[in-house]
């Protein structure tokens, strides 16, 4: 740990204490005495006043004791919550129970601790920060985009396909489609592929990961969009890793302007891998009770995950116009705004599976179309290939799937 002495800013946390004590803000301070790595700058942020307050410098971390007003230490959280870059927030309580774990969680928290501090936990989250914010920073290539949906059915891999496609066709990009949706393995169907390869090559790679190695299991579409597809046997979707998972996406970031990964309706420690380190994470819905109902069940996993720096955005799919739940109930209903609604369209769909076609081949000039392509300029507005991307998150999934054994 430092102490405002000068060293590399890249390497060094600043943590900002939080206490209504100089008792418990000394317990904070002797916790983090014992990280080694990584390096600390230790500033006092004071007693929770509710206030954001931004330093002039601000903290990477904020350390917030549960020890006294309860109320201004949650309205300190909201504040840190809504600033923008915020704070990685960890909270440091003094019971186990479970409405206040829950209160603070939804006040903005990151991370739970309790009193007294583990230093050796404490050094874990610290370092899984770090490395986030060093993946951040030198992070090159395009971006990733992860798409899910608890609601089989409601097309996610029709938006992979067509979102695609007009990064591609429309836009002139690399892109490439990684089919996550293991056992279905739809995607290629799609596109009217039959991939003679897989990632499960991948899975037991002797060599380092590299260019080379991911464009051997590649196949290429027409269009000059790549898929990376699922194994051809359910029963090989289980050598698939998330430590394979991610060494892929990090060098296919490399590779592409987009990469987008098919999800599916499973979550696992492979989508969850994929969700660390896309810059959009797009959930797809239908206008229907059950459909906002999965979306509530995922909105309350992904909040446990603390993957704080990663913001699901909703997006509609064979949305139709007249319809009793429509974008502004969804709204309502969800307490988040919907990214975008692409247009029913049965009739067209079906054309494209029967004739073997994509769609911008098809019917280019379309309704259906044209919202995939606005949605792609939406996402791509900058008209130059990107260089470089925010990407690379750490997982926090022990507490909600455990280890992998």
């Amino acid at each position: 740990m430092i102490d405002g002495r000068e060293q590399d800013k890249r390497k060094v946390l600043r943590v900002t204490l939080v206490a209504d004590s100089p008792e418990h803000k000394s317990e904070l301070k002797n916790a983090l005495s014992g990280v080694a790595e990584p390096l600390l700058e230790v500033l006092d942020g004071g007693p929770p006043q509710g206030e954001a307050g931004a330093p002039a410098t601000p903290a990477d971390v904020a350390l917030v004791a549960f020890n006294g007003n309860e109320a201004a230490s949650l309205e300190y959280l909201r504040q840190q919550a809504a600033q923008s870059p915020r704070p990685v927030v960890f909270a440091v309580l003094q019971e186990r129970s479970a409405g206040l774990m829950k209160r603070v969680i939804r006040a903005g928290a990151d991370e739970l601790f309790f009193s007294p501090l583990d230093t050796g936990e404490l050094t874990g989250a610290l370092l899984k920060i770090s490395e986030a914010r060093w993946r951040a920073e030198h992070a090159q290539g395009g971006t990733i985009i992860s798409t899910v949906s608890l609601s089989g059915g409601c097309g996610v891999t029709s938006l992979c396909v067509n979102l695609g496609l007009a990064f591609r066709r429309s836009l002139d990009k690399r892109v490439a489609l990684v089919d996550l949706d293991l056992q279905a393995g739809a995607l290629p169907v799609m596109l009217n592929l039959e991939p003679e390869t897989s990632i499960l090559p991948l899975t037991h790679a002797e060599r380092k990961f590299d260019s080379l190695l991911i464009e051997s299991v590649l196949t290429r579409h027409p269009s000059g969009l790549y898929v990376l597809a699922a194994p051809k046997r359910i029963e090989e979707s289980e050598s698939v890793s998330e430590a394979t998972v991610g060494a892929t996406l990090d060098v296919m970031r490399e590779m592409f302007d987009f990469v987008i990964v098919d999800c599916g309706d499973h979550i696992s420690e492979t989508t969850v891998a994929a969700w660390e380190r896309s810059e959009h994470l797009f959930y797809v819905l239908e206008q229907s009770v059950t459909s906002v109902r999965a979306a509530w069940r995922f909105l309350d996993l992904f909040e446990r995950l603390s993957l704080s720096l990663l913001e699901p955005r909703f997006i509609v799919n064979r949305c139709a116009s007249g319809h009793a739940i429509d974008e502004k109930r969804l709204e309502e209903t969800l307490g988040r705004e919907i990214f975008a609604a692409l247009p029913r369209d049965d009739r067209m769909m079906e054309r494209v599976e029967l004739e073997g076609r994509d769609l911008f081949e098809l019917a280019g000039t379309s309704p259906l179309a044209r919202s995939y392509e606005a949605l792609a300029r939406r996402i791509s507005p900058v008209p130059e290939a990107r260089q470089t991307a925010s990407g690379g998150f750490i997982a926090r999934l022990f507490s909600t799937f455990g280890g992998r054994s």
